[in-house]
């Protein structure tokens, strides 16, 4: 009997615990499907970008300076899931939310307008491409509720981030810090990277080359008070930040001796190493601590790194996966001026000469592929010996002015290790984060799928989508331990991309067209930064006798205007001339994105009122539960309600009181039958 009731009670625990189980993996199917969903709309809106020109004046919501519609409300904690400190206990008091509506989070250097309007014309695109989807997340934010309901789980949020730094997030809230969200440097948004997607995509080797002699000292341009340096070592952190711990990385700091940043004493030969979050931490201090001193030798510092990356793919150690891909995919990421000085009668065509047969060497080892991304800091001079590099070896350069934010500066980069994610392969792939903070202040999963314009050859890296669920939530739908519910989260999503991702080395390998090549190098570094051979004939149907135009390196192809003297990173249309151009010579119309019509009519004011500006966060977010706008009386609401005694606690007081008048009457007649007895 006692056995059979202890068989009982584990069949019972069991049984909970399936249960469990069960609905965590349907709230992550759900998600899932419906984060692919929601990829797909955005790029319905992507294909048809142009069309939502036309109705973007005045249509978006600015996250602190617009007033929400008239249905908006604010729920309790209960209702919502969430606490606004700031406003009070979530009972009484808690911040406004719109179910409506959608709202736009721009990061202040890229809302450089009246009213904090964006002036950059692919940061407009990104906001008024992205609208129409807020027609799809109003409608499955009502159809899904039956559903969370069961689960017990608040409806999640959604949101799209781009690559310029646009996010569109519903249901629209209040921002309490204004111009401070960048989608691009936030967790969610990293792991939906292609060099985070862990075991699904050959982890990436990652170089990067630090010039850091004296001339790197100077100002970055003649208006700006930012260094070539400084400049250069935000750049190197934001690609840091983007690292997986399943990727390789090591960093190089040159002047007339190459050394590794974190490693100064170390003794060949020298390799790359993981990339944990120790070791990242470690080398981004020592980025920081970098100074200028000396000359620049780059044929030594060229030297040093190719025979890291040859020392690396010889070691097992260094390799440290046991994939059975042998495929490497090896980026290397060159910060300089433009300038050396060393060895003694070094020319370009020598310093061109010699990175070639380096790339060549590695690439001959075995199945490895060298990317190279130059940047040159302080001028754009397409003449220069890192344009003439980047042609040689088809890898990719980017002149650096001003304006462009150092997290988009390595956009070419990103985009071209997103490629294998962007074809038919990986086309539903959905990534979950490990929990992180939410900037509401709770923890949380994202799942999210990325982005791509599928219109261009190869389809282009646009963003990530994501919807959420709290860390709570998935413990009460799973009923187990944090540990546990982590566990169980990692299980079903590692089942699911086992099941449908068994990818092969050829899915995952950067083998690009001339073409698409191409379509990169405009994309990372504008007009500038296209290589065209130097004795390319356009096709021409005019008489023979007319002269037929001959193209070199250097010639000038009209692109789109540009911003404050260059594209930032950000502007990737092409005019037509210039489509035209590749198209007869090149063959390539199809990679490179052309501009809408009335690209120069492009709307100013995005933003449908601005009724909120120079107001507080308190003042713009807190209201009384119930109602659907801003109150002055909170949070003192919660805070008087705080001090009251609540109705269970008064009945409480009473009863006590009651025992206690009791006890005491009982013991005062007890007291006067003893005295009467007495006498």
């Amino acid at each position: 009997m006692k056995y059979a009731k202890l068989i009982l009670i584990l069949s019972s625990v069991l049984h909970i615990a399936r249960a469990g189980e069960a609905e965590l993996e349907a709230l992550i199917l759900r998600l899932n499907s419906d984060v692919i969903e929601l990829r797909n709309e955005v790029e319905s809106s992507i294909a048809t970008r142009c069309d939502s020109i036309r109705g973007c004046l005045k249509s978006s919501y600015d996250e602190c300076q617009s007033a929400y519609t008239e249905l908006q409300s604010c729920p309790s904690e209960s209702e919502l899931g969430i606490v606004f400190t700031v406003c009070g206990a979530g009972s009484r008091c808690n911040g406004l939310i719109d179910y409506s509506v959608s709202t736009v989070r721009i990061p202040e250097n890229l809302a450089q307008g009246p009213d904090r309007n964006p002036t950059n014309p692919a940061v407009i695109e990104d906001v008024c491409m992205t609208l129409p989807t807020q027609r799809w997340m109003v409608k499955k934010y009502w159809e899904e509720k039956t559903f969370w309901s069961s689960l017990g789980v608040a409806r999640p949020q959604m949101y799209f981030g781009s690559d310029t730094g646009v996010f569109r997030i519903y249901p629209a809230r209040q921002s309490e810090e204004c111009g401070k969200y960048d989608p691009r440097t936030r967790p969610w948004y990293q792991a939906a990277l292609p060099s985070t997607i862990s075991n699904a995509v050959k982890p990436r080797r990652v170089i990067i080359m630090l010039d850091t002699s004296r001339s790197m000292g100077e100002k970055l341009n003649a208006r700006s008070e930012q260094t070539k340096l400084s400049y250069m070592k935000q750049s190197v952190i934001a690609v840091l930040n983007t690292l997986s711990p399943n990727d390789s990385i090591a960093v190089i700091r040159f002047a007339e001796i190459p050394r590794l940043v974190n490693r100064p004493s170390q003794v060949p030969p020298y390799l790359w190493e993981k990339a944990s979050k120790a070791t990242v931490e470690n080398i981004i201090d020592r980025v920081n601590a970098l100074e200028v001193n000396g000359r620049s030798n780059w044929n030594d510092a060229f030297g040093f790194a190719f025979n890291l990356i040859n020392n690396s793919l010889e070691s097992n150690a260094a390799l440290g996966d046991e994939s059975y891909c042998d495929l490497e995919n090896i980026a290397v990421l060159f910060f300089s001026d433009g300038e050396y000085n060393l060895p003694a009668g070094a020319t370009d065509e020598s310093v061109v000469s010699f990175v070639s047969a380096k790339v060549t060497e590695t690439e001959n080892m075995g199945d490895n592929h060298v990317h190279m991304f130059l940047y040159t800091l302080g001028h754009n001079d397409p003449s220069g010996v890192e344009k003439k590099i980047s042609c040689a070896v088809d890898g990719y350069w980017k002149p650096v002015l001003q304006g462009t934010s150092p997290v988009n500066v390595t956009n070419g980069y990103q985009t071209l290790f997103s490629t294998p994610m962007g074809t038919d392969a990986f086309y539903n792939y959905t990534t979950w984060s490990n929990p992180y903070n939410f900037t509401s202040g709770r923890q949380g999963y994202t799942v999210s799928s990325l982005v791509y314009d599928r219109n261009v050859e190869p389809p282009r890296f646009e963003g990530a989508v994501g919807m959420d669920v709290s860390v709570d939530a998935a413990i009460r739908v799973f009923n187990g331990t944090l540990l546990e519910t982590e566990d169980a989260i990692k299980r079903i999503t590692r089942d699911i991309t086992v099941q449908n991702y068994n990818t092969t080395c050829d899915q995952q390998r950067i083998n690009l067209t001339k073409c698409e090549i191409q379509s990169i190098r405009h994309y990372a570094g504008g007009n500038a930064a296209v290589c065209i051979p130097e004795k390319t004939q356009t096709v021409s149907t005019t008489p023979a006798t007319l002269p037929v135009p001959v193209l070199n390196a250097t010639t000038n192809i009209t692109v789109a205007p540009e911003v404050d003297g260059e594209t930032d990173g950000l502007t990737d249309f092409i005019s037509e001339e210039a489509a035209d151009f590749f198209e007869d010579a090149l063959n390539c119309s199809k990679a490179f994105v052309q501009p809408c019509p009335g690209y120069e009519e492009y709307p100013t004011n995005l933003w449908r009122n601005v009724e909120m500006k120079d107001l507080t966060y308190q003042e713009r977010v807190c209201c009384e539960v119930g109602t659907n706008e801003p109150s002055d009386d909170c949070p003192k609401l919660d805070e008087v309600a705080s001090t009251k005694i609540s109705k269970t606690a008064i009945f409480g007081i009473l009863f006590a009181s009651l025992v206690v008048v009791e006890i005491v009457g009982c013991y005062f007649c007890f007291y006067v039958r003893k005295q009467r007895a007495n006498t």
